[in-house]
């Protein structure tokens, strides 16, 4: 049994074709934009212009609407003007479609009068078997097919396909607003709610969960459209995967903020913090840290303990690290013997955590291998339960130098290990980033966000066995 077999979200992600419905004018039509970002990422299925003023758009044909669509379509994205949305729903819902994003925008959003015409645009999905996301939404991505329905012009060329699902009340966390290709994050599926009329956060959920492709999930919400139904989804979601959430209108200015975005009355950010982490989940505070911390499962094991290791070229850093350390509940590991041993045999000063190797560095016959031997000695520790490492990213040789140690690094250890990634160069450091992740190193360009890593896997770790339990 496909195990997407009864998922709403199913013909949404997985559609044998989509019908894009609105302006086919060149680059200036949303609709036009929509279909080139599909065709540049290489969607698998079929494509349908519908617009009755074109015969064909960038070579595929197109048709005066959705019923006239001659092959397989599962699934519609609709960007026409406000008043026109509802007749293209009853359109898909007679042509037997059941899944139709709405990207227009001017419902909820815009007050009283928006919110009538949102509910009018749920009554007649209801009465045709329709299911809505958004509206207001720039849709999905699923880098499995190509799927990327946003509206507005991409101008990179790959989404690199891995296994963190990420989903959104804001278009902010799309193709189109993110440099995927250059911070090569590494995703299965994206989803911007946009207002939620229909579907909503518990239905990713309920189709994440099962997902093969996603290893752990990452949520921006502005407020919970069904509270109980997303609590119950989350406990069932975070036994066996973990779940990120950045709830924004935490402020009272910001919940007015939200009403004005997405129609959203956002409740109160303690309660609702303490629900979440209840149910499992792990809340952030910031959107890098939504965007970039799930790397720490994505790519690997989660900690047996919370005892950390430190390696740093420098001795501040170091000394910072630490302090972040303790505040995102890590123990800082106590070396052993054997280890402290090892590590005085590179210097006479070192022995003690964090382990500063920037003296040794400068007077070692071999700094790369000095800090080889010393991440080593660290990670190969039994007090030590994860490792963290400030090291620079350097230019040239070192670079490369950098990237071949964790290569074989990775290949001896399945301890959790968060990299800090410094240097004079913002593309070689950049680009350093971008290969140790490639190896399955998350590697962070804020200190901050890779101490905060591991102590969110150790906290994930822990909920898991109490909800096991």
């Amino acid at each position: 049994m496909h195990p997407h077999e009864d998922s709403v979200l199913r013909p949404f992600y997985e559609p044998r074709g989509v019908a894009v419905v609105g302006s086919l004018k060149d680059v200036r039509g949303e609709a036009y934009t929509s279909i080139r970002n599909m065709l540049h990422f290489g969607f698998s299925g079929n494509i349908y212009p519908i617009n009755p003023g074109y015969s064909e758009v960038m070579g595929i044909r197109a048709y005066p609407t959705v019923e006239d669509v001659e092959g397989p379509v599962d699934l519609a994205m609709v960007i026409v003007p406000p008043p026109a949305v509802p007749e293209v729903i009853e359109h898909c819902g007679r042509k037997g479609l059941r899944a139709v994003i709405v990207g227009t925008e001017g419902f909820a959003e815009r007050g009283e009068a928006g919110a009538r015409s949102q509910q009018q645009l749920v009554d007649v999905a209801r009465d045709h078997g329709v299911r809505l996301l958004g509206p207001n939404t720039i849709g999905l991505v699923n880098t499995s097919n190509g799927l990327v329905t946003a509206p507005y012009w991409i101008t990179y060329d790959t989404i690199r396909k891995g296994n963190v699902a990420y989903g959104s009340q804001s278009g902010f966390i799309g193709a189109q607003g993110l440099p995927l290709e250059d911070r090569a994050y590494p995703i299965s599926k994206m989803c911007d709610f946009g207002n939620k009329c229909d579907l909503n956060e518990a239905d990713l959920l309920e189709y994440l969960v099962d997902d093969p492709e996603t290893k752990v999930i990452s949520l921006h919400i502005e407020a919970v459209k069904e509270g109980r139904r997303f609590m119950d989804a989350l406990r069932r979601v975070t036994a066996r995967k973990p779940v990120l959430v950045f709830k924004t209108g935490r402020t009272e200015q910001g919940a007015t903020a939200a009403a004005s975005h997405t129609g959203s009355l956002a409740g109160s950010a303690q309660v609702c913090n303490a629900a979440l982490r209840q149910a499992g989940a792990i809340t952030v505070n910031t959107w890098q840290e939504m965007l970039d911390i799930p790397k720490v499962f994505a790519m690997q094991p989660l900690p047996s303990g919370n005892r950390v290791g430190v390696v740093t070229a420098t001795g501040g850093v170091g000394v910072a690290a630490i302090d972040g350390a303790v505040q995102a509940g890590l123990v800082i590991a106590r070396l052993s013997g054997p280890t402290v041993d090892r590590l005085k045999s590179l210097n006479p000063s070192l022995g003690r955590n964090p382990v500063d190797l920037g003296p040794t560095m400068v007077v070692a016959a071999d700094p790369f291998a000095a800090t080889e031997e010393a991440v080593r000695a660290v990670v190969d520790d039994p007090n030590v339960d994860c490792c963290l490492l400030v090291l620079p990213s350097g230019i040239d040789r070192w670079a490369t130098a950098t990237v071949e140690m964790f290569g074989r690094l990775r290949q001896r250890t399945t301890k959790p290990v968060s990299v800090y990634i410094y240097g004079t160069s913002v593309s070689v450091r950049d680009d350093v980033a971008r290969q140790l992740d490639a190896l399955g190193v998350p590697t962070y360009l804020e200190l901050e966000t890779a101490v905060r890593a591991l102590g969110v896997a150790v906290e994930y770790a822990r909920s898991k066995s109490r909800l096991a339990g």
